[in-house]
């Protein structure tokens, strides 16, 4: 009897996220570059600087790296010149790019159950957890809005 042989195929599952601001088209490589790991990991800093200072370098760096080459170019013009992305509208694509590339948000969990909320069931999963964490987020609608 033959053996069966599996191979996984890796690239099989590399499909860039896309998304739309407006009329205009963006396209993300298909996979996070290594070499930004390290910006990622200090999102949180590069955040609080958009905030506090207006510094968009760090994050619009970042895009450089998650966007096709068009896409960056695009990316900088909509920024800069065309002013369809401002900081709120830029503070919500990231994470929804971050999510699409599996890396969760981070921000701070829930308190875990100590399963004696009743004595008898525990407590729900869902105790403490605002009416907005529970529900789906939007960003996973593709379609643009135009």
């Amino acid at each position: 009897m033959a053996e069966i042989v599996k191979i996984m195929d890796f690239a099989a599952d590399e499909v860039a996220p896309e998304f739309w601001v407006g009329e205009d088209h963006f396209v993300c490589v298909p996979d996070i570059p290594l070499g930004i790991m390290q910006k990622v990991s200090n999102l949180r800093d590069v955040q609080k600087a958009v905030m506090e200072h207006g510094d968009l370098d760090g994050l619009l760096e970042i895009f450089d790296d998650l966007l096709t080459p068009a896409s960056a170019v695009l990316f900088h013009a909509c920024v800069n010149e065309k002013k369809t992305i401002g900081v709120r509208r830029l503070m919500k694509i990231l994470p929804w790019v971050m999510e699409e590339f599996g890396m969760r948000p981070t921000q701070p969990s829930l308190p875990s159950s100590t399963g004696q909320s009743d004595g008898v069931t525990g407590t729900s999963s869902e105790d403490g957890a605002s009416h907005k964490a529970l529900i789906q987020h939007e960003s996973t609608l593709m379609t643009p809005s135009i």
